[in-house]
């Protein structure tokens, strides 16, 4: 680039008129300024010198004297330096040309930095006592900088990446027509004022060329204007206009050809490049909206009635009553499914809803619509649908197997608690779901036996409400009298396989009373949950081992105690635990507080324990069992 600048430099001032104290063509200042944006900021001065450097000599051999080549060289590195600043920014950025807005800031920035050049080149003559050629540098030294800058320094810029729609031999045919229509205007014509010729041409190119190939055909035709008129034929002759005149309108021509054409390529190239966004946009929109699985409508509601305007294959596969062309969604989905949908346009929330529709065949739609945009006569809507009719039958097949579950699970639950003189029982159970994995019995054997039970498997739902059933059936097979830890240990050596299988557990508590003397014998399987409340003292009492539970233990030991008449076993799930804060010193409190309010009635104590479960979801199964010694 330092070469170009020395050549072009030479070339531009051994050419000009010899009338003119001034080069009719200064393309350096657009060279120097593209040097300049090819390296950072901080260069700028190391770069203005150089070419300084190189066109210093240059200007001296032309005839300046040396202090007015120095002051013309110094002027023009200031106009670089500050051009340089200005199109890099503070960013410290390659600029770019891309939009209307790029090109009106270089265009303003090559005005700008052109008038200051030329009022310092006009200072400078001035000063150093040159004042014919002060007068000219003043005239013509601000639109030749300005043409020179607008003609070179885009090409060195970053330009938008824009498919060329013109062919190599199109292109070809393109450059070749301008510069023969530029040879004819500037060349062989002597007379007439011919230029607006050229607009022919460039305007083509501009709309089928790139643009760094539409800068560089400018370029071309910027030259043979130049030379045309600095031998005296086309219609900027300096022979006719006379040198100032004649070259102040070649650059005014050659500033506005630029603006005009580089202005018309962008936004050209701009609408092109929307253009094909937006059909790149609707290709994939269409491929999406066309392969989807989920039925897809596009519909337009007016003030009366819905209209399909498009539909992808598989709403076709879904609804029938769907044909080419516009066809009436009541037709489609019936009148009432449209009334629903109706009602859910009318209520839409951000623009969205979603419902299920049911369809006059006896099919369900799970439904979503969207609003897309609004038209003058109409709003234009998006439905996304899904058959679900299968799936809901499946869910309410499901959904019936849990009442049924739940029933079996209600009907083994002891239907009357036995009649047993001198103590009475109390009982409360709430699934967190339809079917529980909390379990409890009560049997009175003929030798003056009570046995109590509950138990927790792990877990909730269908497979913790089977478990629970095989549980207390193994626990049942046994002899009322038979030691509570025997029982344990067979429960757990018969449901062991299963256990292991799911990877379960079950915590149990086991008691068996003898209702003559109100001893008692337990084994507690890792549940922890046993309280006895005594009469005598007012006072809740917690009985627990370190046992393991069925599933993870081995041996379970038995222990014993004996209730006073006035005393109270309760047996408790973790269900209950959650209720009173997730803590056993806070459920010892509310039960003692519980059996001194309510006094003698189990059946109150347990219902007032169990009562926060009412209508909770979500959480564990919540179970209570309570036998009390009346005397």
């Amino acid at each position: 680039m330092l070469l170009a600048t020395f050549l072009v430099a030479a070339l531009s001032l051994q050419t000009r008129p010899t009338a003119l104290a001034t080069a009719a063509w200064w393309p350096i200042a657009g060279i120097a300024l593209a040097l300049g944006m090819r390296f950072p900021r901080k260069y700028a001065w190391i770069l203005a010198a150089a070419v300084a450097a190189v066109t210093l000599p240059v200007v001296v051999w032309a005839g300046r004297s040396p202090p007015l080549a120095i002051a013309l060289t110094v002027a023009a590195s200031i106009e670089m330096v500050i051009g340089t600043w200005l199109l890099r920014g503070r960013r410290d950025r390659s600029p770019t040309l891309s939009t209307s807005r790029d090109l009106g800031k270089l265009l303003l920035i090559a005005i700008g930095t052109s008038v200051l050049y030329g009022l310092l080149a006009w200072g400078s003559s001035r000063l150093l006592g040159d004042l014919e050629g002060a007068h000219d540098r003043l005239l013509t030294s601000a639109p030749k900088h300005a043409a020179g800058i607008l003609l070179l320094t885009p090409l060195f810029m970053n330009l938008p990446r824009r498919q060329q729609r013109a062919k190599y031999f199109e292109s070809t045919l393109q450059v070749l027509v301008a510069l023969a229509v530029a040879v004819a205007v500037f060349v062989v014509n002597s007379v007439l004022p011919l230029a607006f010729l050229l607009f022919l041409p460039l305007v083509w190119a501009a709309l089928w060329m790139s643009t760094r190939l539409l800068l560089l055909v400018m370029l071309a035709v910027a030259v043979i204007a130049s030379a045309g008129s600095a031998n005296g034929t086309g219609p900027f002759s300096f022979d006719r206009l006379g040198p100032a005149v004649g070259t102040l309108t070649l650059q005014v021509f050659q500033m506005s050809m630029v603006v005009v054409f580089l202005a018309l390529s962008l936004v050209v190239g701009t609408q092109r490049a929307t253009a094909l966004r937006l059909a790149e946009s609707e290709d994939l929109f269409l491929k999406s909206f066309n392969s989807s699985v989920a039925g897809k409508l596009m519909v337009a509601r007016g003030p009366v009635h819905w209209t399909v305007e498009r539909s992808n294959p598989s709403a076709r596969g879904l609804l029938p009553g769907l044909v080419g062309g516009f066809a009436p969604l009541e037709a489609v989905l019936g009148p009432d499914a449209t009334s629903v949908l109706s009602a859910a346009a009318d209520s839409l929330v951000d623009g969205n809803a979603r419902l299920t529709l049911a369809l006059a065949d006896g099919r369900s739609l799970e439904l979503s619509i969207a609003v897309i945009g609004q038209r003058p006569n109409d709003t234009l809507l998006a439905l996304h649908f899904n058959d679900i009719t299968e799936s809901l039958r499946v869910r309410q097949l499901e959904k019936d197997e849990l009442n049924r579950a739940a029933e079996v699970q209600r009907a083994l639950r002891p239907d009357k608690l036995p009649d047993t003189p001198g103590w009475t029982f109390g009982t409360s159970t709430t699934p967190a779901n339809q079917v529980s994995g909390d379990f409890y019995d009560v049997r009175v054997g003929n030798d003056s036996v009570v046995v109590v039970s509950l138990g927790d498997v792990m877990g909730k739902g269908m497979d913790a409400g089977m478990l629970a059933a095989a549980t207390r059936a193994v626990l049942r097979s046994h002899d009322p009298r038979t030691s509570p830890s025997q029982v344990v240990a067979d429960t757990a050596r018969v449901l062991e396989g299963d256990l292991r299988r799911i990877s379960a557990f079950v915590t149990l508590s086991y008691v068996v009373v003898d209702t003559a003397s109100g001893d008692f014998r337990f084994t507690d399987a890792g549940h922890g949950l046993h309280f006895i409340t005594r009469a005598e003292s007012g006072r809740t009492e917690r009985l627990a081992s370190d046992d393991m539970p069925l599933g993870i233990g081995e041996r379970w030991q038995e222990l014993s105690g004996s209730l006073a008449p006035g005393d109270t076993i309760l047996l408790v799930s973790d269900g209950v635990l959650d209720l009173w804060g997730d803590s056993v010193e806070g459920l010892e409190e509310a039960i003692t507080l519980c059996v001194n309010r309510d006094g003698t009635d189990p059946q109150a104590v347990v219902d007032e324990l169990c009562a926060a479960a009412g209508g909770r979801r979500g959480g564990d199964d919540v179970t209570a069992v309570a036998l009390r010694r009346e005397r």
